[in-house]
C-alpha cells in the first residue's frame, strides 16, 4: 500500500470491490499507517453484503434488524479507518486553496 501511495502521485481511493467488511477493515488498517496518504473510500458490498443471505433465508424483519446492528457497525469501522485520510489538498498543498471552484 505504501509502494501504491508513492507511486500515484495524486489523490485517490481504496475501493471495497465486494471484499467482506472483514477484510475492507483489515486493508485500511494497513492503507492509515502513516506512509500510506489515501483520500477516501468507496464501498457498498462490503458494508451491506452479508444483510442479502439475512434476507434470504429470514425475511424483511431480520434484515431491518441486521441493518440496524451489524449494518450500521460496518459503517462505523469504515468511518473509524477514515480517520486516517488526507484531504486532496493534501497532496496538492497551499496552491490548492487558492485555485478557484469551476
Amino acid at each position: 500500500m505504501r509502494n501504491a501511495a508513492e507511486a500515484a502521485g495524486k489523490p485517490f481511493i481504496y475501493l471495497s470491490e465486494g471484499v467482506s467488511n472483514k477484510t475492507f477493515d483489515e486493508a485500511l488498517q494497513l492503507a492509515g499507517r502513516p506512509a500510506c496518504v489515501f483520500s477516501g473510500v468507496l464501498c457498498g458490498r462490503a458494508t451491506w453484503k452479508d444483510g442479502v443471505e439475512v434476507y434470504a433465508k429470514n425475511g424483511l424483519d431480520a434484515l431491518e434488524a441486521w441493518l440496524k446492528g451489524e449494518g450500521v457497525e460496518n459503517i462505523r469501522r469504515v468511518n473509524k479507518r477514515l480517520s486516517a485520510a488526507a484531504s486532496w489538498r493534501a497532496f496538492y498543498g497551499d496552491a490548492a486553496k487558492s485555485t478557484p471552484a469551476r
